[in-house]
């Protein structure tokens, strides 16, 4: 067996919905039977295992956890048993019918036909540690949903790395740790704690390779025992200092055995599992860049290497800060609410007579939400009050993962080549097809560009606005829309030219794709000004 197979692992959890017509949203039934797609079949509850780049080995077939999904009228499911296939982990349990209705799913592994309340690691791990690690997590605010929900696996329990130097000759037989504790006690969130009542043990450790061992204990303050066994099995043993072992830590120990003794030393501070961080913080990023996505936020983005030489995400960004609701009032075709910082995707509606707002769970996975300029350069509507604020946001992280940006103006120019001023068009950008920036070129590259249109309040004295994207010449789609980056365009002011009247509207440079042409291969992408209570979809670059 592979060492480590279940080492910090990052499970996406999505639910498999059944095809709908474009933007229809699912049919659900009443509150006691499970959802129902159009065509009438259940939702199945799959989760899909995302591994980590540190990660060196994976799930194998046959391998189970136990699901728990918790709503707020009472547990839905209970330690439901998904099995993985070689792709993910699926059973018997299906999605609840209520759409809107958030639920908290919780998993863990080892599967045990009972929820866990105590856990024990093996005393003889000599062939490895998979069968002693102990993970879970859990994620809030998950509805039936298409789209992958990445939910951080963390490690309950501590493993120790033994580096061993050998000044001796010939293999040793082993190498233990004593006076530890190998029974936990697990709490409802499945954090560990050594069971005090449990009698103590030594553990043989694996051997990674000729000069490392490890092993996995639970968490306690101990003062272990280090132990190899020489040729003609003689031990030699040393008493370690009283340590604290916390849960999802790793430590290291350094070993030299001599002919006629053993010395011990802890070597540096506590490290987390794999990397050297500490586990859990700021780990809101996974780039998998080999494999064309990310994981940002516990969501899941498609992104490729374009022509221009940089790394785009070809997904619109969903993620949504805390302190912020996305909002979708409309009154008929008027929005009512100007400076909600984020609002939902727009769609056609059934009758194919105006825009509309749509709330689907698949429909946000594909087309993203919509954000205020100021929200998606990291700060709130509002806060930009002067120009050189504004001039100073060029390259922003923003809502960004760590080290992506929102695009510059040099980012557009370079990819599609046509730009209004104050940005100078490049006719030997790689998607310039002689006229404009091409989407049927950009999508031949896996850009996955459309017109996802906006939410169009024009600047900072209006009250209301609109919706962008629908044209009565083409009924049926979202034909036009904007996308938001980070360079400075332009500026007016309550009093034409005069900066203390306060700013009346900034415009940054951003993106226009235009589908309203009879043809595919004529579609549009050019860089365009784009008003900062415009609301658009936002796709982010990565840094150079």
């Amino acid at each position: 067996m592979m060492l480590m197979k279940k080492v910090l692992v990052f499970l996406a959890f999505a639910v498999a919905l059944a095809a709908c017509e474009k933007n229809q949203v699912p049919t659900w039934t009443n509150p006691d039977q499970q959802a129902v797609t159009p065509d009438g079949q259940t939702y199945d509850v799959r989760i899909l295992p995302v591994m980590t780049k540190v990660t060196d080995t994976a799930f194998e077939d046959g391998d189970a956890i136990g699901v728990s999904i918790a709503r707020a009228a009472g547990e839905y499911a209970t330690n439901e048993k998904l099995t993985y296939n070689g792709t993910e982990f699926s059973g018997s349990l299906k999605w609840y019918a209520e759409g809107t209705e958030g639920a908290t799913v919780s998993a863990y592994y080892p599967y045990a036909a009972t929820v866990p309340a105590s856990f024990s690691v093996q005393a003889d791990q000599s062939a490895g540690t998979s069968a002693s690690d102990f993970v879970a997590g859990a994620k809030t605010g998950v509805l039936p949903s298409a789209s992958p929900v990445v939910i951080p696996f963390k490690h309950k329990l501590t493993k120790i790395i033994l580096n061993v130097t050998k000044n001796v000759d010939g293999d040793l037989g082993a190498v233990k740790l004593g006076g530890a504790r190998l029974a936990a006690n697990l709490d409802a969130d499945f954090n560990a704690t050594a069971d005090a009542g449990a009698a103590e043990g030594t553990v043989t450790a694996f051997k990674k390779d000729a000069s490392t061992y490890c092993l996995i204990l639970p968490p306690q303050t101990v003062a272990l025992v280090a132990t190899v066994v020489t040729t003609g099995d003689n031990e030699l043993s040393q008493i370690l200092e009283e340590t604290s072992l916390a849960a999802g830590k790793q430590y290291t120990i350094n070993m030299i055995v001599n002919p006629s003794d053993l010395k011990v030393t802890f070597s540096g501070d506590i490290e987390d599992w794999e990397d050297g961080g500490t586990l859990g913080a700021d780990n809101t990023l996974i780039e998998k860049l080999s494999d064309g996505y990310i994981t940002y936020h516990e969501a899941k983005y498609t992104v490729a290497k374009m022509k221009d030489g940089k790394w785009w995400m070809t997904q619109n960004l969903r993620y949504v800060p805390e302190g912020i609701t996305v909002d979708g009032s409309l009154d008929g075709k008027t929005v009512t609410k100007v400076d909600a910082g984020i609002y939902y995707p727009v769609v056609v509606n059934s009758e194919n007579t105006q825009a509309v707002f749509s709330k689907d769970v698949e429909v946000i996975a594909a087309r993203g939400y919509l954000y205020q300029a100021e929200v998606a350069l990291g700060l709130s509507v509002g806060a930009i009050t002067s120009v050189a604020q504004a001039q100073a946001l060029e390259g922003a992280q923003g809502l960004c993962p760590k080290g992506w940006h929102v695009p510059t103006g040099a980012d557009i120019i370079g990819l599609v080549g046509k730009a209004v001023s104050p940005l100078t068009n490049d006719t030997t950008a790689p998607y310039y097809d002689g006229s404009n920036g091409s989407i049927a070129l950009l999508n031949a590259d896996g850009f996955n560009m459309d017109a996802f249109g906006a939410v169009s309040i024009q600047d900072n004295t209006k009250t209301s606005g609109t919706l962008m994207g629908w044209a009565s010449g083409y009924p049926d789609k979202i034909s036009s829309g904007m996308f938001i980056g980070s360079t400075y365009g332009s500026v007016t002011y309550n009093t034409s030219g005069d900066e203390t009247s306060g700013i009346k509207n900034l415009q940054f440079m951003g993106l226009m794709p235009m589908t309203s042409k009879a043809s595919e291969d004529a579609y549009t992408c050019n860089g365009t000004k784009v008003s900062y209570r415009i609301a658009c979809p936002l796709r982010c670059v990565r840094d150079n």
